[in-house]
């Protein structure tokens, strides 16, 4: 911890360095222990710190999967400084504006203590300038969410992550080297089948070009709940958005 020290002090975010807790139990002195299981068809190990940037490097680097409790939080706080400087660099990209100083104190919030919108910022911050994205699911509300939330926008040749129950469960996809948007088509499909919710995006455009560019697709006509069976502009640019999104 003694070489970090410097670099804390010149830091203008050094005032906002995260407290990470141990669970009851645990020890610092020992690497984690991360007994494995599947479910939904991915191996999950639980994460300990939880959160998106322990995600990050539990699922990047091998030295921080297998590193004490101690050794994680160091590389965890000098992870959270490297990624604050980027902040105020402008390195981060994302399709919604948040400020710097935003970005720059979500980093430091811990899960325990995190608002929504910390929460959506520290996401951000980590899927942008780690070139990661990742699967949420939501057990207890039988939801999954994708950060970034568009996946129009996800990258073919960046990772694919898997997180669960808060950030407390890290998972991977057994022969993951194999596994690209198809195969990630047909997990979603599988999940959707056992009865999760995905909120895929929405096209947008006016009814003439929502509806001609889904007709190019030659899907026929869209679901509907209109009364006389006839799909409106929402029907038309919910289906497009959900085809766009592994075309």
């Amino acid at each position: 911890m003694e070489v970090l020290l410097p670099i804390f002090e010149k830091n203008p975010h050094k005032s906002l360095t995260a407290e990470y807790i141990c669970m009851p139990g645990e020890s610092d002195s020992a690497p984690v222990d991360e007994s494995t299981e599947r479910q939904y068809g991915v191996e999950w190990a639980r994460l300990q710190p939880p959160g998106p940037l322990s995600l990050f490097l539990w699922s990047t680097n091998p030295e921080y999967r297998a590193g004490t409790e101690a050794q994680r939080r160091t590389m965890l706080n000098e992870l959270i400084v490297q990624f604050q400087d980027r902040v105020q660099k402008g390195e981060v990209k994302s399709a919604r504006k948040i400020s710097k100083s935003k970005l720059a104190e979500a980093l430091a919030i811990t899960v325990e203590n995190a608002s929504e919108e910390n929460f959506e910022a520290l996401e951000r911050v980590v899927s942008s300038l780690g070139n990661v994205q990742w699967i949420r699911i939501h057990e207890n509300e039988k939801k999954i969410t994708c950060i970034p939330d568009d996946l129009r926008t996800w990258r073919r040749d960046f990772p694919i992550l898997w997180v669960r129950e808060r950030y407390r469960s890290a998972g991977e996809m057994p022969g993951r080297s194999g596994f690209g948007f198809p195969q990630l088509s047909r997990w979603i499909g599988d999940r959707e089948h056992e009865g999760f919710q995905l909120e895929y995006p929405v096209a947008t455009g006016t009814m003439e070009q929502v509806k001609e560019a889904w007709n190019k697709l030659g899907r026929g006509l869209p679901h509907t709940k209109n009364p006389k069976g006839r799909p409106l502009k929402e029907d038309y640019a919910v289906a497009l958005g959900k085809a766009e999104v592994f075309v």
